[in-house]
């Protein structure tokens, strides 16, 4: 029994980490809308880089094996 409880509390912990990548990704596709973003490889983000995809909607995504990474600030309003 205690077994069974350990792997439903490691599943439950995986699964929420899961969704707040997921949340993370999409405040970073809208990011990219105002900042300079590329799409970095997932094993070797130093080495080799994509330029972003643009959906339809205007969100930014990456090719498969790849994840968004911002290179610069957002630009701010000038007073």
């Amino acid at each position: 029994m205690p077994r069974a409880t350990l792997s439903l509390l490691v599943l439950g912990l995986v699964a929420g980490c899961a969704a707040a990548a997921e949340k993370e990704t999409a405040k970073l596709s809208l990011a990219c809308q105002m900042s300079r973003c590329e799409c970095a490889h997932d094993v070797m983000a130093l080495f080799d880089t994509q330029p972003v995809q643009w959906k339809p909607d205007g969100s930014a995504s990456c090719p498969e094996g790849y994840h968004l990474r911002r290179l610069s600030p957002a630009v701010s309003n000038p007073t």
